[in-house]
């Protein structure tokens, strides 16, 4: 599946008067659980390997970047059922889902409350507050199939929610702060 979307980040002020804002579909928890493999090579050709769950439900996420540096992300994703997140995937596994002959290692773990909604046919606007590694972050990312209408992207920039800028996304975020600490630097 193709995934198309823009992102913003924002502070908690601006998620907090977007929350209210307006009346939202679900809010729901998930948790993203990252791996990486020894040899870089998943980051090298821009693959995320996340177990996402949800209401108790795991599964095993491939997402492909196909642009990076701009807030348009795009991005094929595939997912594989699993009963469990296993603290380990082998390099057949990996291979399998990825096409990359390396074994996977789980490093730890994001939790994202949700607030979705979908707008209009074809785009769904996500609210997201990110707890990771003992860091809050916000963030607003619009899911679309379909033309973007202005009139949302206008209401958005009046509320100082502009997509001009590069995002990154959570995994890179959370491995930026994993990296970090392990450095000693936080």
């Amino acid at each position: 599946m193709l995934e198309t979307e823009l992102k913003c980040m924002l502070d908690e002020e601006t998620y907090n008067r977007l929350e209210k804002m307006f009346t939202w579909d679900s809010v729901f928890e998930q948790t993203n659980g990252y791996y990486s493999d020894a040899s870089g090579m998943l980051k090298k050709n821009g693959i995320t390997l996340r177990a996402r769950t949800i209401d108790g439900k795991s599964v095993i996420q491939v997402k492909a970047h196909k642009n990076a540096d701009s807030p348009l992300q795009i991005s094929e994703e595939s997912e594989y059922k699993t009963d469990t997140v296993p603290e380990q995937l082998s390099a057949d596994e990996v291979k399998r889902m990825t096409g990359l002959d390396v074994p996977a290692a789980l490093l730890g773990s994001l939790t994202t409350m949700r607030h979705s909604l979908i707008y209009s046919d074809g785009v769904e606007i996500c609210l997201d507050k990110n707890d990771y590694l003992d860091k809050t972050d916000y963030e607003i990312e619009i899911e679309y199939t379909k033309d973007i209408p202005p009139a949302l992207l206008e209401r958005l920039d009046a509320e100082s929610v502009s997509f001009d800028t590069a995002a990154v996304g959570k995994c890179s975020r959370f491995m930026m702060r994993l990296a970090r600490i392990l450095r000693g630097e936080e």
